[in-house]
């Protein structure tokens, strides 16, 4: 692979295609067995990070690495090397100078622990920068942002090629790839598939190249969802009414929060991580206790019940920490795979196991999900993150379900198993089911949700409905504007 000055080059592929391993070859992070690395036409040995920053090359990376009690300005001149003593005003002059010529304006007194996700991300960069590199390396830079910061990152990218960088940009997000890129690298299962000019492919094109050839998965939706809501008589799957959820640190996560999800609906909930949708979700499906208010499964109110019986309510659920909540690591595939319907026909009969069920039920599952484990008897612990998530969103929709909460389904996965999982979510929606969806990814919710919820610090900002959907207007509720009445903007 090679890497120009002045240039945008993507790289794209499924999970587990290679592309933030060879990456992290190219930082330094990992060593690689066997090969070269080239700077300027001279190959060099990379022992580290530090020998890759010597060298103009800099990774930010997908999972931000920054001191969260420390100023932006702090942040930045920690990466800078600034010597031993701190010249606060030559640091601060010159980081405000890049941060102006890259669109890249951050508060640089702020705490980190202060700022949005996006001004986080844009630190990071400045850190970046702050070594000049010549080589930028951005895993996912526009994974967790609003379409207005992504939009304010994606412009930024392109201004890091004009001065003369070579920019590496790893994302899953084709679109983007089109607007941003001056050529295109597709690895599959640690293989080069191609190099191409990003003018001479179509998005079609791309996605059959990270798919190994096969043709593009047909279009989710056209301009609507399959079936449609009536809105005069629903049928309600969940009410949650006045509910507040306390956080980790016993404070106040969720506040006041009311939604309504009925039968045969896709209800999105928008907001970017870290805003209480992890309580949200936690108290809805009993892993939480909320500080009050109500939760209704059809007529049932559950609030404070255990997650147990919520299953008997038929409500299926994908956490969002998939090796916390959802998974037993030292327990096989299969068992996982029916657990919370294990006492259940057809698994258990006459109060005993059938294995010979299960077996047959796990065989299944790994076929639709394309679960790489060498078989049902195998350990989940050993599966990577991408197969564990394929595996709790097999249990969650192991049977027709009257309630989904889905937190960040696709999270991870490669575009195939991600048109799977929204089919699936789409099948039971149409079969009867309720489906809250949290994502952080907005282009998602909008292609398969009948409305929207944008959540902000625990607050609900709006709802938009499918016919009124404006990508940038419920950004704007991500980032905490709220709705008007009737609907507009402040």
């Amino acid at each position: 692979m090679d890497i120009f000055p002045g240039e945008v080059h993507a790289l794209l592929g499924e999970n587990g295609a290679g592309k933030t391993t060879l990456m992290n070859v190219l930082y330094g992070l990992y060593k690689a067995d066997a090969g070269t690395i080239s700077v300027a036409g001279k190959d060099v040995k990379v022992s580290g990070p530090s020998d890759s920053i010597a060298l103009g090359i800099f990774m930010v990376h997908q999972h931000f690495r920054l001191i969260q009690n420390f100023t932006s300005l702090e942040n930045v001149m920690l990466e800078s090397g600034s010597g031993l003593l701190l010249d606060y005003k030559a640091s601060r002059r010159k980081v405000e100078e890049t941060a102006k010529a890259y669109g890249l304006e951050v508060d640089l007194d702020a705490k980190i622990k202060s700022l949005p996700i996006g001004a986080q991300q844009r630190v990071e960069i400045l850190k970046a920068l702050s070594t000049n590199p010549k080589v930028l390396i951005l895993d996912e830079p526009t994974s967790s942002l609003t379409p207005q910061e992504a939009d304010s990152v994606l412009a930024s990218v392109r201004k890091f090629a004009e001065k003369g960088l070579g920019v590496v940009f790893i994302t899953h997000k084709v679109r983007e790839v089109m607007a941003v890129s001056d050529r295109i690298t597709v690895l599959k299962g640690g293989h080069l598939v191609t190099t191409a000019l990003a003018k001479s492919l179509s998005e079609n094109r791309l996605v059959s190249l990270m798919m190994g050839g096969e043709e593009a998965t047909e279009q989710l939706l056209s301009t609507s969802p399959s079936s449609v809501i009536d809105r005069r008589r629903p049928e309600v799957a969940l009410a949650v009414k006045g509910l507040t959820v306390l956080g980790g640190k016993k404070e106040i996560a969720v506040s006041d929060v009311s939604l309504t999800v009925q039968k045969g609906e896709i209800l999105g909930l928008a907001g970017v991580s870290g805003n209480g949708q992890t309580e949200l979700a936690e108290a809805i499906t009993g892993v939480r206790k909320p500080l009050k208010g109500e939760i209704f499964v059809g007529s049932t109110r559950v609030d404070g019940r255990p997650p147990r019986e919520l299953i008997k309510l038929g409500v299926g659920y994908v956490p969002e920490d998939r090796m916390g909540a959802g998974l037993l690591p030292s327990m096989r595939v299969m068992e996982n795979l029916i657990l919370g319907h294990q006492r259940d026909e057809p698994f258990s009969k006459k109060g005993l196991m059938d294995y010979n069920e299960a077996d047959s039920e796990a065989r299944q599952a790994i076929e639709e999900y394309s679960i790489k484990a060498r078989g049902p008897e195998a350990s989940a612990g050993q599966l990577s993150g991408g197969n564990i998530q394929k595996l709790l969103i097999a249990r969650a929709l192991l049977k027709q379900m009257n309630l989904v909460v889905a937190h960040n389904p696709t999270r991870g996965l490669d575009i195939k198993t991600t048109d799977y999982v929204l089919k699936s979510l789409l099948r039971q929606k149409d079969e009867g089911a309720g489906v809250l969806l949290f994502s952080e990814d907005l282009d998602e919710l909008l292609l398969v949700s009948d409305s929207i919820y944008s959540i902000f610090k625990g607050e609900i900002m709006g709802r938009v409905e499918r016919k009124s959907f404006d990508k940038y207007a419920i950004g704007a509720m991500m980032a905490g504007r709220r709705q008007e009445e009737g609907g507009s903007q402040a």
